[in-house]
């Protein structure tokens, strides 16, 4: 009789289950494309529309429906993940997943399989800036987040953290910890056009929309730009939380006169450079608040990629990245006429623009790569299932 072929011997798999981000979030999707490339099968649960000619081989996606409803999530996400979960979970080797709200139903299932917990923010800092949490319960809900997220993530105990500012809610020996950061992916280089000093005057904006985002400081700046430089246009990504947020902003285009400024449809994420090669110019104006300082932004690194010049709010981390590799120019969000006049020096010294994008695409390329990390993640899953610490 033929001996049992060994975990070792087969080929790995993994489950990726993301509750709530949208079709092809940057993260998600780079995730999951990187671990088939190195040679792993990956069963995807998102609540994703199916595009089969979208996943390449390796990767099995099994959607299920969004739930839109915000009291309805705690009962029917959790189901819903559960019927596409179990089906898989005897043949996968690690499951990772994505999202704080299922963080309980996870923190079960790594009684009976190796569980990651991926932490994308500071969710107790969260609580206390998120529009629909009423204003007198925001302290008590970060108190409470931040207790219940250190108490079912101890039997997890796995933990990818996007910056060194969320591991104080993962400190001690209990926890193995591993950053990866929100660095973009190589592929999306093979897009760029090196057409930059025959484009158009454009800044670009693709980041989420709301206010500690930044989007009143990006009105406010193009309305000024509008005065003294009529011929530069605005894209801005129209990604708002809710109809509520965007009927606000597009009140605030018409009342500042920023026509000068155009809302975008979102693209998927291997789509993205042909967006960043209608641009001169890329902003990412960040509020000074404590989410943001702490926040790691996937966008500066696809503008970088894109080999676009920045100008984005002097938060220490863009300070470090951008700043740090001659890219950009920074600025400060309490001031919105210092945005104005980095905008308008890169829209009058094209050459100056070109030469800080290319600075900042050669520093994507050494350092700021997704792949570049790949090798400590799968190092990761490989010591937990070999159960070594």
């Amino acid at each position: 009789m033929a001996s049992p072929v060994s975990a070792t011997e087969r080929q790995r798999a993994i489950a990726i289950v993301t509750s709530i981000h949208p079709d092809f979030d940057a993260r998600i999707w780079k995730h999951a494309k990187s671990m088939a490339a190195a040679g792993w099968r990956v069963e995807l649960i998102a609540p994703w529309t199916r595009r089969s000619e979208e996943f390449p081989p390796g990767i099995t996606l099994h959607p299920f429906e969004r739930v839109s409803s915000r009291p309805r999530r705690p009962v029917l996400v959790p189901l819903r993940i559960a019927s596409r979960l179990r089906p898989v979970l005897h043949g996968v080797d690690v499951v990772h997943f994505h999202d704080l709200d299922i963080l309980p139903w996870m923190s079960a299932v790594s009684l009976v399989k190796p569980v990651v917990y991926d932490v994308h923010e500071d969710y107790p800092e969260e609580m206390m800036i998120r529009e629909w949490v009423p204003g007198l319960l925001r302290r008590p809900l970060a108190l409470g987040v931040g207790i219940g997220q250190r108490l079912f993530a101890r039997p997890i105990r796995n933990v990818v953290l996007t910056q060194p500012e969320l591991e104080p809610e993962f400190a001690g020996d209990r926890f193995r910890r591993l950053y990866i950061y929100n660095y973009a992916s190589l592929e999306l280089t093979k897009g760029w056009k090196d057409d930059y000093l025959s484009r158009p005057p454009t800044v670009l904006f693709i980041g989420s929309q709301h206010v500690n985002n930044g989007t009143d400081l990006l009105i406010d700046i193009a309305a000024r730009v509008r005065k003294v430089r009529p011929q530069v246009r605005f894209l801005a990504s129209d990604r708002f939380a809710n109809p509520e947020l965007r009927a606000a902003a597009v009140a605030r285009m018409e009342q500042l006169g920023a026509d000068n400024m155009e809302l975008i449809a979102n693209v998927r994420p291997h789509e993205l450079m042909s967006v960043l090669n209608r641009a001169t110019v890329a902003i990412s104006p960040n509020l000074r608040v404590k989410q943001q300082i702490r926040g790691a932004h996937n966008k500066i690194y696809e503008f970088m990629a894109g080999g676009l010049p920045q100008v984005l709010s002097d938060l220490p981390k863009q300070v470090e990245v951008v700043g740090g590799s001659d890219a950009g120019i920074m600025a400060r969000p309490e001031d919105p006429e210092s945005f104005v006049s980095a905008i308008v020096s890169l829209v009058d010294d094209p050459a100056l623009g070109h030469r800080l994008g290319m600075n900042g695409q050669r520093a994507f390329r050494e350092r700021y790569s997704w792949e570049s990390q790949m090798p400590a993640l799968i190092g990761m899953y490989e010591d937990i299932i070999a159960g070594r610490r």
